[in-house]
């Protein structure tokens, strides 16, 4: 007997999915599925990634209360946008000197903080952070700021823009005391605030040409860094003369922010530079440990993911998210809060874990949603975003004085119930009567920052991005399902259909009301799943939020076309989900060359009535260059027309050197073939002269297959709360599990089934295990010995399993370390035995248990529905009785079974398929408890 490879949850999917369309009479009544989709038309979806850390967050943060972000925003902006003369506490000034703009012009300042007078005397010192931020956020919540009661506030920005240097900067002055000064965090901020300002007011006096010029600057910022390989290891930049400024390292910071620069800047004018230049950015966090010092890393795991969809690269998303936790190389302690201060759960905000016991500042956590948009390019991470977003939508109240109790506050009821409560705190700490407080720097750093005493607490700066939760952050009729906004803060995004994340962190499913941003009807698209949800709907919808999950809704048009571009999926030529799972066929967004007169590209397009058609007669060669270096454990050929000659597959890393992967000839040639792990980029298939006549190959996949992928992981210790054990499996080299120093010391992973096991990865940082067994069980009780090692050198170590392997746990059992220090893994991952793979069986039935009552009795009710193409002999298994059934091509087996109780409790039924030929499939069906009481 087999069974099917896909995970239980999988199979629920499925059934739930095409049993729901046959209750209603029609598949399309339920949903399509995207071209990509599994024969049954259940989209093939990567699965949620592992993310460390976020994965922990809570699902239900306390103390928990619903506020209206956007409201708050427009409140804020209201009030500091007031020219009403509050003596020291005016929040608004009119600014004559107007630097780097035409004479006669004005400009206007505001404080960093409420009561605040150092910009009246310091001439051009207010601050991009404050002024640029509050700008921009004020016009994503629908405020016009270009035309507010009289006045161009866009226009008057442009003092922030300096045209001897191309570029914006913090402040309208370059003396030394100007704040931010010779910080390259600072610059590039501003300069990150002026793209997005840009993208906003493109019609604006000098936009455009100011907006080409920062990303023309920040170019060339990258080229005299080393372009490729461009070292951004710097606290500043002079752009005057293309030179760094070394001291503190603020390369994080300033890579990041330019990456996004000049993506925006590329989807804005089309010049190829840009992009190149957003590579370089990226290409430098790639190879850096985690620099991490201010905010602008937030933008990273976007960028990356972004980059990863529309450029074809292979950024480490994971890496990027995992880098905003904690554990920074430049800034110790700097990361995202973490657990609860004083019965306060404070995760997901942004600032020191360690700083006077951790301290969590309200500009770096308002503008954490700059990373929202990463589920749209990769909906692996969806759960993780909206899990975040849940922690900051709650947890950023605590800044605000109407939001917290008294005691909890430097101020006091000072302003609870004042207009000005609609400014945060510029902080809160993890100090205190209450074990939580907003405060603020100015508390105890006043004095040598020369602030006048009646500076309060509250931080203009950091609440002038307040703009960005409201804009994208917001409540459904569930609570605690939210809804993130995931076009607010991508810009120039390839979609015109509205796009939202609805995240569900609750134990059941969330029957939430969509209320649709666009006039006409449209149809509901998911793109973590690949379905339409609801059809021809105009004004609000329901959809369900499965429990503990997310769905990424793309308005789109009513009955569009869809069709599949590479990896994306596109509906009327627009693209609105990217194929991102690490097991896809990679040669699908390849480019393939040949022979003179013949169509290589055919072998990848996917479609199975093309192929790349050769004489078998002569020697032929395919070559397929995957688009940036990526793993290789798979490869599948299909031959419409069998070769005669044998068949060779090589690999290579830099398309001069070539090592075999697989070897075949004849019918054998047709298949998937498991290949010794490896990184590649080219692909090689050789055919050996055969006999005359033509042989036609329509399809060639590539793909990694680490079965340990996501998989459960657990270790005999863990140094830290950072370096934890679920970095072994979350698909990053970055990551790591982090040992005690002593000996011995393990870690094991779940397959979740027994297989075949041929290899297994280690990738170590320095501190690695010199000698250790690798252990394989089929129930983590009996242990075998399948490899050893004596005299491990750390790095990548490629590792062959004893012939014959097999087992659903795989333990790595270190006995002596390289080092005085701990394990140190970055990752384990385990691949199938080198050879042709046995084609999968496919599936026989899909099946669904519901628990239905009649007349106040529980009856449970199963129905399997055949989708092989001969009939079926099915068994219907559950506590309450067993029956079969024969089932013809595409019937159905249904039975209700008599509890003869009132209530039937949560349970599993098993449903059994097997046709005359002997495949057979048996499928655990879970269903829900019911009280007919």
């Amino acid at each position: 007997m087999s069974t099917n490879g896909r995970p239980a949850q999988w199979r629920r999917v499925a059934a739930s999915a095409t049993l729901a369309a046959l209750a209603c009479g029609s598949v399309a009544q339920t949903s399509f599925a995207a071209p990509d989709a599994d024969q049954d038309g259940t989209a093939a979806g990567p699965g949620s990634a592992v993310v460390a850390g976020v994965d922990d967050f809570p699902t239900a943060p306390s103390p928990w209360a619903e506020l209206d972000w956007h409201q708050r925003a427009i409140d804020y902006d209201a009030y500091v946008y007031d020219w009403t003369d509050r003596g020291v506490f005016t929040t608004i000034r009119e600014d004559t000197h107007a630097l780097n703009m035409p004479e006669g012009s004005t400009t206007f300042s505001m404080p960093a903080y409420y009561g605040d007078t150092r910009t009246v005397s310091g001439i051009g010192h207010q601050e991009a952070v404050t002024l640029l931020a509050s700008v921009v956020g004020a016009t994503l919540v629908g405020v016009d700021k270009s035309d507010q009661d009289g006045h161009d506030y866009v226009d008057m920005l442009r003092t922030f823009f300096h045209p001897d240097l191309g570029v914006a900067k913090n402040t309208p002055a370059s003396d030394d005391a100007a704040p931010g000064g010779k910080s390259m965090w600072y610059a590039t901020t501003a300069n990150v605030l002026y793209s997005m300002l840009a993208a906003q007011y493109p019609d604006a006096t000098d936009m455009t040409k100011m907006q080409r010029s920062i990303a023309d600057q920040y170019y060339e910022m990258l080229v005299a860094l080393g372009g490729p390989q461009a070292n951004l290891t710097m606290q500043d930049f002079d752009f005057a003369t293309m030179t760094k400024i070394t001291g503190r390292n603020e390369g994080g910071d300033a890579a990041a922010g330019t990456a996004a620069i000049l993506l925006w800047a590329h989807d804005a004018f089309g010049d190829q530079k840009y992009l190149d230049g957003a590579k370089w950015a990226m290409d430098y966090l790639e190879r850096e440990k985690n620099l991490y010092y201010e905010m602008l890393p937030l933008l990273a795991p976007y960028v990356a993911a972004r980059l990863n969809a529309e450029a074809g690269t292979d950024y480490d998303v994971t890496k990027y998210l995992a880098t905003l936790r904690a554990g920074t190389d430049v800034r110790g302690g700097w990361g995202t809060i973490e657990g609860t201060w004083g019965g306060y759960d404070v995760s997901g905000l942004s600032g020191s874990r360690t700083d006077l016991n951790g301290y969590a500042f309200a500009m770096n956590s308002f503008a954490t949603p700059w990373l929202a948009a990463t589920a749209r390019y990769d909906t692996r991470y969806a759960d993780a975003v909206g899990r975040w977003m849940l922690q900051v939508y709650n947890a950023s109240r605590f800044f605000y004085a109407d939001q917290m109790p008294v005691d909890a506050q430097q101020h006091g009821d000072r302003f609870v119930d004042d207009p000005a409560h609609v400014i945060a705190y510029e902080g809160v700490r993890h100090q205190g009567p209450a074990g939580i407080i907003a405060t603020a720097d100015t508390y105890d750093r006043a004095g040598s920052w020369g602030i006048n005493p009646e500076t309060t607490q509250l931080g203009v700066y950091g609440s002038s991005w307040v703009g960005f939760l409201g804009a994208t952050l917001s409540t459904t009729n569930v609570e605690r399902v939210l809804r993130t906004d995931l076009d607010a803060l991508d810009l120039y995004a390839p979609s015109p259909y509205p796009t939202s994340l609805y995240y569900n962190p609750r134990e059941d499913d969330a029957v939430i009301d969509v209320h649709l941003e666009s006039a006409d009807a449209r149809d509901l698209y998911d793109a973590v799943s690949g379905r339409v949800l609801a059809e021809d709907v105009s004004g609000a919808a329901q959809v369900t939020v499965p429990a503990g999950s997310s769905l990424v809704l793309v308005e789109a048009p009513t009955n569009a076309e869809a069709d599949l571009d590479g990896a994306t999926t596109t509906l009327d030529g627009v693209p609105v989900r990217y194929d991102t799972d690490p097991q896809r066929d990679v040669a699908l967004t390849g480019t393939a060359s040949g022979p003179e007169g013949t169509e290589p590209g055919a072998a990848l397009d996917g479609d199975e009535s093309t192929a790349w058609r050769t004489d078998a007669a002569n020697e032929q060669t395919l070559d397929v260059d995957l688009g940036t270096l990526r793993p290789v454990s798979e490869v599948k050929l299909a031959w419409t027309t069998v070769p005669t000659g044998n068949v060779t597959v090589e690999t290579s890393t830099d398309g001069n050197s070539w090592a075999p992967a697989a070897s075949a000839e004849g019918v054998s040639a047709s298949g998937t073939f498991s290949v010794t792990p490896r990184d590649a980029r080219y692909v090689r298939v050789h055919i050996a002269a055969g006999e005359a006549g033509e042989q036609a190959l329509s399809t060639l996949e590539v793909r990694a297959r680490d079965l340990a992928r996501s998989a459960p992981a657990e270790a005999s210790t863990t140094a830290n709360a950072i370096n934890v054990v679920d970095h072994l499996t979350d698909d990053s080299r970055w990551t790591r599990w982090e040992s005690t120093a002593s000996d011995p010391q393990y870690v094991q992973v779940d397959l979740g089934s027994s297989q075949p096991l041929g290899s297994i990865v280690l990738r170590w940082e320095a501190a690695a295990g010199k000698a250790f067994e690798i252990q394989a069980s089929d129930d983590a009780q009996a242990w075998q010995t399948v490899a050893r090692e004596t005299d491990g050198k750390g790095g990548t170590q490629v590792i062959p399993l004893d012939t014959g392997a097999e087992g659903r746990y795989l333990k790595v059992v270190g006995t002596q370390r390289l080092t005085q220090w701990a394990y140190s893994l970055h990752s384990l991952e385990v691949y199938a035995p080198a050879g042709r793979v046995a084609p999968e069986e496919p599936d026989l039935v899909v099946a669904e248990a519901q628990v239905r009552c009649l007349a106040g009795r529980a009856y449970l009710a199963v129905r399997a529905q055949g989708i092989a193409d001969e009939p079926l002999t099915v068994e219907l298994a559950t506590p309450y009785g067993t029956t079969t059934r024969d089932v013809p091509v595409a019937g159905n087996a249904y039975q209700s079974f008599a509890s003869r109780a009132t209530a039937i409790s949560d349970g599993v039924a098993q449903v059994s398929a097997r046709t005359s030929t002997g495949n057979s499939q048996m499928t655990d069906v879970p269903y829900t408890g019911t009280s007919c009481s």
